[in-house]
């Protein structure tokens, strides 16, 4: 799923309700309309979608009865700089779907070692992320760094996407064109120019910096 779609899946009030019940524990459509007090039909439109596009999936109980759980751990990260927008989304498969069991007593001796474990992974996690910030904080003054070039070398405005676009993986013409919104006819007399130049070049089907 692309994250464009999946930002406005997630953008309904009800849809976002439903993953935070399946985030707790697999549910039915009736427990699920009960909690959060919207009609079934409603529900079961919005269950659907999420179906069709991945986020939930059903399963049946040994009544046959159809229940929801949540298909993947899914990251959706949306990163504002004033350099950079991105929306980007990662996945990692559950080795097994949740079930729907009835109430069992023996878990409950495992409750508290599940518990720290889980409380060493969060913090795991959090050094990570910390981590992932003072990276990104430096990518960012990079960035400044080459928007500032970029402006002193770039003839105009064209020219001066093209490397911003350039700055963050090799493309091809028509990738370029489809990112930056210029037809790729109109792009040939810029790239022509910065390769003669020697702003860009060709590596192997793609454009760099050089």
């Amino acid at each position: 799923m692309e994250s464009a779609q999946l930002l406005d899946i997630l953008g309904n009030e009800n849809r976002r309700k439903i993953l935070h019940l399946l985030a707790s524990r697999p549910c039915y459509m009736s427990e699920i309309a009960e909690r959060l007090d919207v009609g079934a039909k409603a529900v079961l439109g919005h269950l659907e979608l999420l179906e069709r596009t991945g986020l939930i999936e059903a399963s049946v109980d040994e009544q046959r009865r159809k229940y929801f759980h949540i298909a993947d751990n899914l990251r959706l990260e949306v990163s504002v700089s004033p350099f950079s927008f991105e929306v980007s989304t990662t996945t990692v498969a559950f080795s097994a779907a949740p079930k729907v069991q009835e109430e069992d007593s023996h878990a409950l001796s495992d409750l508290r070692s599940h518990y720290m474990e889980i409380q060493g992974l969060l913090e795991h996690r959090q050094r990570i992320m910390l981590e992932y910030q003072n990276v990104q904080s430096e990518i960012t003054e990079m960035m400044g760094a080459c928007m500032d070039a970029i402006e002193r070398m770039a003839e105009n405005y064209i020219e001066a996407e093209i490397l911003y676009a350039l700055l963050k993986k090799p493309m091809d013409k028509r990738a370029l064109s489809i990112q930056l919104g210029i037809p790729e006819y109109v792009l040939e007399e810029y790239l022509a120019r910065m390769e003669r130049e020697q702003t860009i070049k060709m590596d192997e089907k793609n454009y760099c910096i050089c």
